[in-house]
């Protein structure tokens, strides 16, 4: 007996899982004010026309904001790529409301992203589609990294946090900073001895931009 998900796909997490033990991939998409949503499948030596295009169910394949479809490898055995097509209002006065269907859009939460020998991202901002032309996220990626010896980070209650903006913390000559790395990451690493002697045991670098 088949579990409703299995058929109609499972809500979490989101990009594309594969599921090993029924040799099918779980797709999931966010798009709360998306009206109509069709998954298409490429082969690994066409980037322009899909080996299969699935749409998505308003009542199977949707729960709340997210778009969810189970696709046995069987249907689409040549699938080395995909992207999504997604319909709904388009508002030029409203950021969250620009849907145009002829654009080809790249899963935001593709583990590896592919461009074609056409890409083009002038296709991708005016008028008119832009198949061929756009990344598509790579279905089966294999993402490795070597963390050789390291150990995930613990968090205990003794830790003292210090935030900062690395230019600012180090730009100003009252900082101490040698002039030549003032505003820079170097900067901070010659104030560490500094932070260690106000009791910091981590510091937090606030976003770059």
């Amino acid at each position: 007996m088949k579990n409703w998900h299995t058929t109609e796909g499972w809500h979490d997490p989101p990009g594309v899982t594969w599921i090993e033990e029924e040799q099918a991939w779980n797709f999931v998409l966010y798009a709360q004010s998306a009206t109509r949503v069709i998954l298409m499948l490429y082969s690994e030596h066409d980037a322009a026309h899909p080996v299969l295009e699935y749409e998505f169910d308003h009542y199977r394949n949707k729960s709340g904001p997210v778009w969810h479809c189970r696709i046995s490898k069987t249907r689409a055995p040549r699938a080395f790529y995909y992207a999504y097509r997604v319909y709904g209002a388009h508002d030029d006065d409203n950021h969250f409301h620009r849907f145009d269907p002829e654009k080809v859009l790249l899963d935001p939460y593709a583990k590896a992203v592919y461009f074609p020998t056409n890409f083009d991202r002038e296709a991708a901002k005016g008028p008119g589609p832009n198949d061929g032309k756009a990344p598509l996220g790579v279905i089966d990626a294999e993402i490795h990294f070597d963390w050789k010896d390291d150990r995930y980070l613990r968090h205990d209650s003794d830790l003292i946090i210090y935030e900062m903006h690395v230019r600012g913390f180090t730009r100003h000559d009252s900082s101490g900073v040698t002039p030549a790395k003032r505003g820079t990451y170097a900067g901070v690493i010659e104030k560490i001895p500094y932070l260690r002697d106000l009791g910091v045991t981590a510091i937090e670098l606030m976003p770059v931009f």
